[in-house]
């Protein structure tokens, strides 16, 4: 089960992206997904979920901004700066997590910095 207190761990662990490409395991993840989802790596720097719509903002993303890519019991998840996206290994769906925005300090706000 993923929870809030999941997903911060996730956000606070991978802050970085990864540097290694082959640490991704990508080739295993769009082999897991297939059955469901129909996931293609064009010219070998985009990444493209061909099953969602065309405008869509989370079809397309690029290798170089993923994270990591994290295996649960029912989801994958692609962990991105700003959000998180979950993809069902047994059902065609996907969500997003949008990561928060941290709270600003009080001189930050009253300076706007």
């Amino acid at each position: 089960m993923i929870t809030d207190q999941v997903i911060k761990e996730i956000y606070k662990k991978y802050k970085k992206p990864c540097k290694n490409e082959d640490d991704l395991q990508l080739d295993y993840f769009i082999d897991l997904l297939s059955p469901h989802h129909n996931i293609k790596v064009v010219n070998d720097m985009e990444i493209i979920m061909a099953d969602l719509e065309e405008y869509n903002p989370f079809r397309r993303f690029l290798k170089r901004g993923l994270f990591a890519i994290l295996e649960f019991d029912r989801d994958v998840a692609f962990v991105f700066k700003s959000h998180l996206l979950f993809v069902d290994k047994s059902s065609p769906s996907v969500r997003v997590h949008i990561r928060p925005e941290e709270p600003k300090s009080f001189l930050s706000r009253l300076f706007g910095k």
